[in-house]
């Protein structure tokens, strides 16, 4: 017995212009208090490409004043190419397993990781580069959150 999976291409990888902002006047009100890192993602489908879109935004906050203030919010768009017998042209939803979505988010976070590197090579925030996640630790919310589908 033969079993049919997807496959996955990646597309494309961009910086997200519309979701990237550095906050350069509270850089340079930064006074050496603790940066704090904070993730969010977002999935998308377009059915009749069999496209799934992965943004991934990283926001960098520090507290000034008893305020918490951005420092830096950096977003990535990874279009992912699905193809094979459940991803079908004209399907409106397609139903992606833990692996998939896990594969997804460590190409999206390895990808962010290098690109905010270079975005903050010259600023103090290259000091905090984007942390080392345990991506099981990550996908608890989303398995946590996803809806059992019957077919």
């Amino acid at each position: 017995m033969t079993t049919q999976q997807l496959d996955i291409r990646l597309l494309r990888l961009d910086e997200n212009r519309e979701l990237t902002h550095l906050y350069r006047w509270e850089m340079m009100r930064y006074d050496s208090t603790p940066v704090e890192v904070n993730l969010s993602t977002d999935f998308s489908y377009r059915a009749g490409q069999r496209l799934v879109r992965l943004t991934l935004e990283a926001r960098y906050t520090t507290v000034r004043n008893q305020m918490n203030r951005r420092l830096l919010d950096y977003a990535i768009t990874a279009d992912f190419e699905l193809t094979g017998p459940d991803a079908e042209a004209g399907r409106e939803e397609i139903v992606v397993n833990e692996e998939l979505v896990r594969l997804m988010i460590s190409v999206g976070l390895g990808a962010l990781r290098g690109m905010i590197a270079l975005r903050t090579a010259n600023t103090f925030l290259a000091h905090y580069p984007l942390p080392v996640y345990n991506v099981n630790k990550l996908m608890e919310p989303i398995i946590n959150a996803a809806k059992t589908v019957d077919v």
